[in-house]
């Protein structure tokens, strides 16, 4: 009896780990981002891959090396964003595209003074100009003709008001200007960031050097070698998309011949930021920012020399 309730329990614990397994399986699978995130699906390898880090901070000792591994992430609010709107016209002659969406632009500009963007943080950037063909029909015959022009345009704006952008969306659908592009954030002291991370991860490299050196009662001779990598990662590359819906079945009656037509119900999809994960890092900075903005990863491993000589 005794033997068939541990058993029991055995299988149930082999049961919680396949369950805890198939959970962290579908979570690796499982602000404004522009239509950027409609070109690739999860960026196609794109995004940063945490998973060539280090899943844990790493020491490892023998009788001449220490080598120690240092990893800080840090989430940081954006200074400034760049969002790209893309628009376009037709007419019959170049002037006549022209003349309308310089129309379009220009008022767009002047109306967004009213939120503080100033004409220097607007670019107009000249995409395209096309003909358009189309197809006259004369009964059974048809001709290909040249039926106008077409102009393409973006405008590139920049704010460093996040509360802007969205107002800023909101005033270009008055002039018929619908596609937001991309929204590309950036800070403006990134060698400051990155010197900073540095400082802070060779103070954590030390005091784990000292404490291994303790422990075993080694010492350090000579000066260290070290490696470091240092990634900046935007949100652009960190969205991911998925569809959550239930569907109902068709069966189909196979004696009856009659046609039928089935009609698939739009199913909605759903974007989301899947920023990196806190996990693993000896140290993160500002881990509670719920605010999209840039992620950066300091890693450093140091090698110390052991005195063999002891």
């Amino acid at each position: 009896e005794n033997m068939n309730t541990q058993v029991q329990q055995l299988n149930g614990k082999c049961k919680l780990i396949i369950a805890l397994l198939l959970l962290n399986v579908l979570s690796v699978s499982a602000q404004i981002s522009g239509n950027q995130v409609y070109g690739k699906n999860n960026y196609n390898g794109n995004n940063y891959n945490q998973e060539s880090l280090p899943n844990n901070s790493k020491v490892s000792i023998n009788d001449n090396i220490l080598s120690v591994s240092v990893k800080i992430l840090l989430n940081k609010k954006a200074d400034g964003f760049v969002m790209t709107l893309g628009l376009n016209e037709e007419d019959e002659t170049v002037a006549g595209c022209s003349k309308k969406i310089t129309a379009r632009i220009t008022g767009f500009i002047e109306k967004m003074k009213s939120l503080g963007v100033k004409k220097e943080n607007v670019y107009i950037d000249f995409i395209s100009q096309t003909k358009i063909y189309d197809y006259e029909v004369n009964g059974t015959n048809s001709e290909q003709i040249e039926k106008g022009f077409e102009i393409k345009k973006n405008i590139i704006v920049s704010t460093s008001n996040v509360n802007s952008l969205e107002k800023i969306i909101a005033l270009a659908s008055d002039f018929e200007i619908h596609d937001v592009i991309k929204v590309e954030y950036y800070n403006n002291e990134t060698d400051a960031i990155h010197n900073s991370l540095f400082d802070e991860a060779l103070v954590l490299a030390e005091a784990k050097k000292i404490r291994y050196m303790k422990a075993f009662g080694k010492r350090i001779v000579g000066t260290p070698n070290a490696t470091e990598e240092f990634a900046t990662v935007f949100p652009e590359t960190q969205y991911k998309t998925y569809q959550a819906f239930e569907t109902a079945e068709i069966q189909t009656n196979y004696n009856n011949r009659s046609p039928y037509l089935k009609k698939i119900a739009r199913k909605n999809k759903t974007f989301y930021y899947d920023g990196i994960s806190s996990a693993g890092f000896d140290k993160v900075i500002n881990p509670n920012q719920t605010e999209v903005g840039i992620q950066y990863v300091m890693t450093i491993t140091m090698h110390y020399k052991i005195d063999t000589s002891i």
